[in-house]
Formats: C-alpha cells, structure tokens, sequence
C-alpha cells in the first residue's frame, strides 16, 4: 500500500493514468458508434432482402409453367428463365447466410470483418435486385393476359353482387319472373366457378370463353331487373286497368244507347287483351325483347279508344239535347210565320208596313227548306245506325238555318207589335196629356190668378195644338208610327214642362197670401209694415208674383227674424 501511494504521489505516474482512461474511453465510444452504424446499415440491407423475398417469384414461376403448357410459345421462355430463377434463388440462400455472420460479427465486435461483410452483402442484394425485378417483370408479362381477366372477372363480380342485391330488394315486383331472375342468378354464380377452375388450370382461352359467357348472362340479368318491374307493373296493372276502364265506359256508354259499332271496341279490347297475354309468357320466360313497345302501343290504342267512346257518348248527350232544341224551335218558328201572317192581314193596311210582306215570303221559303231537310235527318237521328259525332255537323246546320228563320220572324213580329203596340201607347199618353191640361185650367181657375202672362197664354194654345195633332196622327190611315211617336215626344216634354211652371206659379201665388196675410195683423201698429204690404199688393195685383213675394217676405222679416216661414205656415193652417 504504502508503495502504491508512493507511484501515485508521482505526478507523472497520474497523467499516465488519466490518458490510458480517456484513450480507452475515446476508443470504446467510437467503437460503440462504428457498431451501431454497421447494425444500421445491416438493417437497412436486411430491408432490401425482404423486399426482395417479399415478391412472390416462385408463385407467379409455377404459374408460367402451367401456361406453357398449354401455350407453346410460351414454353422456350420459361424454360430459359428457369436457370435465371436457380441463380436468383442460390444468390437468395447467400444473402441469407450472410445476413446472419455479418450480424454475429457485429454482436463479437468484429466491425472489420463485419465492414467486409456488409461490402460484400451490398453487391449481393443489388445483384438480386436486378435479378428479381428481370424475372419479375419477365413473369408479369406472362401472367399479363390471367391479370387482365381477372381485373376483369372482379369487376364483373362487383356488378353482380349490386345486381344480385337489386334483384332481392325488388323480389316481390318480380315474383312474376321470379323463377326467371333466380335461374339467372344461380347460372351466373356457377359460370365463375368455371372461371376460377380454368384460371387455377391456367387455360385462359378456355377461361376467356367463360368469361364472355358471364358477360352475358349479367347483362341478361341487368336487364331483367332494371326493365322487368316497369314492364310488369305495366302488363299486370296499367294496361288490364286502362282496358277495364275503356270495357266500363264502352258498355255503360252503348247500353244508353250510343251507337259505337264502328269502333270496333270489343275486337280492340280482344286483341289487346290476346297481345297482352303473351307479352306475359314471354316475360315469364325471361325474354323482355319487344315488350315495351308492344305495351306502349296498348296503351296508345287504349287511350284513343277511350277518347273515342267518350266523344261518341258527349256527342250522343249533345245530339239529343240539340234534336230536342230544334223540334222546339221549329214548331216556335211555324207559330211566328202564323201570328205574323195574321197580323201583316190585319194590320197592313192601318199601319203601312211596307216591305214587310216579302220578308214574311221569304222566311216561309227558308222554313219549307228547313222543313224539307228534317225528316230525313230525324229518321237518321231516332234509328241510331250512325254515329253521333257525323249527325252534329248535320243537325248544327240545320239548327242554324231554323235559327236565322227564327230571328227573321222574330223581328218581323216584333215590328208589327211595335207598330200596334205604339198606336196603344199614344193614346193613352194622349189621355194623361189630356188630363194635365184640364188640371192646370183648373188650378188657374181655381186661385182666381189676378194676371196671367201672355206667355202662359201662348203655351196653352201650343199645347193645345200639340194635342190636336196627337188626335190626327192616331186617327189618320195609314198610321205613320214614326211620326206619331216623335210628336208624342215633342209634345210630353212641352206640356210637362208647362206643367210644372204653372204649378210653381201658384204655388208663389199661395205664399204671397199667406204672407200678406200674417202682415195685415201688424199693419195698424207699424206704418212702414202698412206701405210694404201695400207696395208687395200692388205687384201682385200686376202679376208681378215674384216680386210681390220678395217684399212681403222681407216685411215680415223685420217683425219676426229668422221665424217667419213658421209662423206664416201656423197662420195658414189656422186660417
């Protein structure tokens, strides 16, 4: 001990030391670090190899000599690719081997060997690279036509599986063809086990053949669930119910009486109803070829039909109410010709009525041609063994004809009734003329009118002329109903006028008294009132009634603002 501490006390002694420690530490540090790069670039190669095992050579290699085997050409290749395979695979083994000393020389610390060996693995796995990715690429053009048919075979299974889906969801609509759908599908499924056997057996062409079979048979299937389930609810609903329909109206429409033989109806409904049923069988079957025409047509010809009989039955309705309506108006023109004949024989010569008797002759002509072309045209009508619709046109012509007749006459008669019916009314506007003259005489008499102008006296005598001439026109033949009714005119608004004139002039004349009257009271007290009185007297007695008013009204005013009209109305009642 006491040796040691004496080499220690030696400083030369400790530096010694304290570098070995720091040279061995540097040195086990980079020994670390260069051990821990090999590793890395071990795993990193180790990366690589697995990438390589990783592509399935001898699967794809047995696959190539399955279809040499059946494909000539293709043998000489892979026969020569055979060797390249054995030198890929020995070349694998050594890698492998490798891998595993390098890897055991890493963990002994033998980074120069390991260095070596990891030189040695680098050249290794580039040359297998190159090597697995030629018979790689050498095997995927050999199995180029297997990878198309399968992309293909999975995407024709995708589209089955959708349709397949389609069809299940849809089953109760196509429970009709059920039977159909499900054979279909069952076909198809087995048609892909075939597939796959000549895809494991590596016959492409036979698996090629299989898979345009599939083809086929998907597509069949693809139009029986997209087109069926319309075709159907067509051919079991739509049409039965349209024929159904068009069979109702038909029979109710022909047992009114509508006269349809020449549609042809129950034929059509045979036909369609034949046609129908075997677009059934062939649905049944499967088959949906030309189906969808022929049920476009059905219901083409069902909707015509229908138009068809409903025409025919609202013509039927219309012809009816129009045969009606021209019986009628007929026998209504006949008794116009009559009564206008009668009348033109009674009144012709009293009133005129020239010109009149040629259109009477003319309208009996027109009604005897109307008359000549209806019984043929109702035997027609009543024996129902034409349509309807071709007897409108006949009858329309025939209502119109009878209906200018009608009018012709019509305003025949009402001519002749104006011309007797104005003769009638001017006699009695005579008689009520008549009494309005002798009221206004009367009331003139009556309020003993101190002066009356000469203008009153001129109206009367007008008046009276007017009245005069009224008398002659009425009693003169022939009767100008013309004339008569506009001197009638002249004459109603001359003397209502005068009427009404005189009767506001008595009426001032009344007021006037009254008011003198109610003054006379206040006459011995107010000498002003007094000369007023006698002043509104003076112009009353002038017939001055207006003036003679004004001033008796303003008299009275001064006694009794604003009150007077009352008052002189109490004073008029008492009196």
């Amino acid at each position: 001990m006491e040796t040691l501490v004496k080499y220690l006390s030696d400083i030369r002694i400790v530096i010694v030391i304290a570098v070995l420690v720091v040279a061995i530490i540097i040195w086990f540090i980079i020994n670390k670090i260069r051990t821990g790069n090999a590793r890395h670039e071990l795993e990193e190669l180790e990366v690589r190899y697995n990438n390589i095992k990783s592509v399935p050579l001898s699967f794809k290699l047995n696959k190539a000599v399955a279809i040499s085997r059946v494909e000539p050409e293709a043998m000489q290749k892979v026969a020569r690719m055979k060797d390249d395979f054995d030198k890929a695979e020995a070349n694998l083994k050594q890698i492998s081997q490798m891998l595993a000393d390098t890897e055991d020389q890493i963990l002994a610390g033998k980074l120069k060997a390991a260095r070596a060996g990891l030189k040695d693995l680098e050249a290794s796995i580039s040359l297998g690279e190159t090597q697995v990715g030629t018979l790689d690429k050498f095997l995927d053009s050999i199995l180029e036509k297997e990878t198309t048919q399968r992309q293909e075979v999975n995407e024709l299974k995708n589209r089955f599986r959708q349709l397949k889906e389609q069809a299940n969801q849809n089953q109760a609509q196509l429970s009709y063809v059920w039977d159909i759908v499900e054979a279909n599908i069952t076909e198809t499924e087995r048609m892909f086990s075939n597939f796959e056997e000549w895809m494991y057996a590596s016959d492409f062409e036979k698996a090629n053949a299989e898979l345009e079979n599939i083809q086929m048979s998907i597509e069949r299937l693809e139009e029986n669930v997209n087109t069926l389930p319309s075709l159907l609810d067509d051919a079991k609903g739509v049409v039965p119910k349209m024929a159904e329909v068009v069979h109702h109206d038909y029979t109710e429409a022909r047992d009114r009486g509508v006269y349809l033989k020449h549609l042809q109806v129950e034929k059509n409904l045979q036909l369609i109803t034949g046609g129908l049923k075997d677009d059934l069988e062939q649905l049944k079957g499967g088959d949906p070829t030309g189906v969808r025409e022929h049920l476009d047509d059905y219901k083409k010809r069902l909707r015509q039909i229908s138009e068809q009989v409903n025409r025919e039955s609202t013509a039927y309705d219309q012809l009816n109410d129009l045969a009606r309506e021209t019986t009628q108006l007929y026998n209504e023109t006949e008794k116009d010709l009559k009564y206008v004949r009668e009348q033109f024989s009674h009144l012709s010569t009293r009133f005129g009525l020239n010109g009149v008797e040629e259109r009477i002759d003319s309208a009996a002509e027109n009604l005897r041609d109307v008359s000549s072309r209806m019984p043929k045209l109702f035997a027609m009508y009543q024996e129902n063994q034409s349509p309807a619709s071709g007897l409108m046109a006949s009858m329309k012509e025939l209502n119109q004809d009878l209906s200018e007749v009608s009018r012709e006459l019509k305003d025949i008669r009402a001519e002749i009734d104006s011309a007797a019916g104005g003769e009638d009314r001017a006699r009695k506007q005579l008689v009520k003329l008549q009494v309005i003259m002798n009221q206004m005489q009367v009331k003139i008499a009556k309020f003993k009118l101190p002066s009356i102008s000469s203008q009153y006296e001129s109206d009367m005598k007008q008046a009276d002329d007017y009245i005069a001439k009224l008398n002659n026109l009425i009693n003169a033949t022939p009767l100008n109903v013309q004339l008569l009714n506009s001197t009638l005119k002249e004459a109603i608004d001359f003397i209502y006028r005068l009427y009404n004139n005189v009767n506001n002039v008595v009426a001032t004349v009344m007021m006037v008294e009254n008011t003198i009257v109610f003054g006379n009271r206040y006459r011995s007290t107010y000498a002003d009132i007094d000369s007023e009185l006698t002043r509104s007297e003076l112009c009353f007695r002038n017939g001055d009634y207006t003036q003679a008013l004004t001033i008796a009204i303003a008299t009275i005013e001064k006694i009794h603002p604003g009150n007077y009209e009352n008052m002189i109305r109490e004073n008029s009642s008492e009196a």
